[in-house]
């Protein structure tokens, strides 16, 4: 944490040092430092500035998005709950993600997976993915496709969502969430399917969110007064 003692405000800066010395290795880090202001989201941790340190390094400056506890993360606020997020709450954070996920991508930019670690959330509730694409960018970038490199982001981004729900982690063999859960709306168990599955997952930001259960309830909302009467009686008949 750093203080700022022009407008009393908190911060926290990074060190980073790649391991090396020389004009090429600190070319290679004012690269990576850039390429963390490529992306511009609500939901995606802004960085206020860089400082050059000493040896090479360099000290990037976020803001403090936590409370007087400390910062709190997604994985660590999971936790504090029990270990898992209402169904509600996990789909708020699959949204937000996947709106950060689905700009950058378009802008060019891909982080890689995302670990619920890596996801901050401020004192309002709302998430941000710290240092988008940085560790990618420092690291080199490999020789594979953006589109592969997409999904296995999204399929990350839906092992969070999986985890979130049922507090388990999602690696083989995995258990359907409404098995766990019976009152668990069953389009969950779709959701992770697609998404999760190896040799596919989604393609893309906006196809994971068009096929969240929330965004398809309001579709089926939509429906004519005989369907929603339907779907009514048919939901009053599932077994608790």
């Amino acid at each position: 944490m750093a203080f700022h003692e022009s407008d009393h405000s908190i911060h926290v800066a990074h060190r980073f040092k790649v391991a090396g010395a020389g004009p090429q290795v600190e070319a290679e880090l004012a690269c990576a430092v850039a390429s963390l202001a490529s992306v511009s989201h609500p939901h995606i941790l802004p960085v206020e500035g860089t400082v050059a340190g000493i040896a090479g390094s360099v000290w990037v400056i976020t803001p403090y998005s936590g409370n007087h506890d400390g910062l709190v993360t997604l994985a660590s606020l999971a936790q504090a709950k029990g270990g898992r997020l209402t169904p509600p709450e996990a789909d708020r954070a699959m949204i937000q993600l996947l709106e950060a996920t689905g700009d950058a991508h378009e802008a060019g930019c891909h982080h890689g997976p995302v670990s619920a670690d890596e996801v901050l959330i401020d004192r309002r509730g709302s998430l941000a993915v710290e240092l988008y694409g940085f560790r990618r960018r420092l690291t080199g970038l490999s020789a594979r496709p953006a589109a592969e490199v997409a999904r296995d982001e999204l399929r990350s981004i839906v092992e969070i969502g999986y985890t979130l729900i049922t507090g388990l982690s999602a690696e083989e063999p995995r258990i359907e969430a409404s098995r766990l859960f019976p009152r668990l709306d069953r389009r969950w168990d779709q959701w992770f399917a697609d998404g999760l599955d190896p040799l596919g997952g989604f393609n893309s930001a906006d196809e994971a969110m068009g096929a969240l259960p929330s965004h398809r309830r309001e579709l089926e909302g939509r429906g004519s007064p005989v369907q929603t009467v339907i779907r009514r009686i048919q939901d009053a008949l599932r077994p608790a």
